[in-house]
């Protein structure tokens, strides 16, 4: 099953963002024109309207509003601190941003396939490897790997059931 109904791309862009008054920055991450992933330690809650302004290639700002969906607060280094946001708004700057991205990718694809050692999903699984964690059951001792991005829902050992902690990092 599909989760995504957006094309994703992994682009760092500057972002400043505002909620209820307060602003901030973080680093973009995971665009589509759905959504986006924002790198930052002022994750917002769940639920929370927020403005987002996105600094573009050629002094261009994307202006977009969205919903806070999720959010993820550690203190460990190795998982990213950030929201996933669901956009409501988008601006044309944004939408031709993401087209010229998506043409260039797909450029690149086709460029790719010509050559035998090509591998297309190779970045993308780099990227999902480096958003995984391993964490040992404190009650069966069995090795999880677990999404940094669902770490904070609770995640639960696949043999035993048990509930994981991030203390229990191998």
């Amino acid at each position: 099953m599909r989760k995504r109904q957006c094309h994703r791309f992994t682009k760092r862009l500057e972002v400043t963002f505002t909620s209820e008054g307060s602003r901030f920055r973080g680093i973009s991450s995971d665009l589509s024109a759905g959504g986006l992933f924002i790198r930052t330690q002022h994750g917002l809650t769940p639920g929370s309207l927020v403005d987002i302004d996105v600094y573009l290639p050629d002094d261009k700002i994307g202006h977009l509003k969205g919903i806070v969906k999720r959010t993820i607060k550690t203190a460990l280094s190795v998982i990213k601190n950030g929201m996933g946001v669901e956009l409501i708004e988008r601006d044309q700057n944004y939408l031709e941003f993401l087209r010229q991205f998506d043409l260039e990718s797909q450029e690149a694809s086709v460029e790719n396939r010509g050559t035998a050692t090509a591998a297309p999903n190779r970045d993308q699984a780099g990227a999902d490897a480096m958003e995984t964690i391993i964490i040992a059951c404190p009650k069966c001792n069995v090795k999880n790997r677990v999404s940094v991005l669902k770490l904070s829902l609770g995640a639960k050992c696949g043999k035993c059931g048990a509930v994981l902690k991030i203390t229990d990092i191998s």
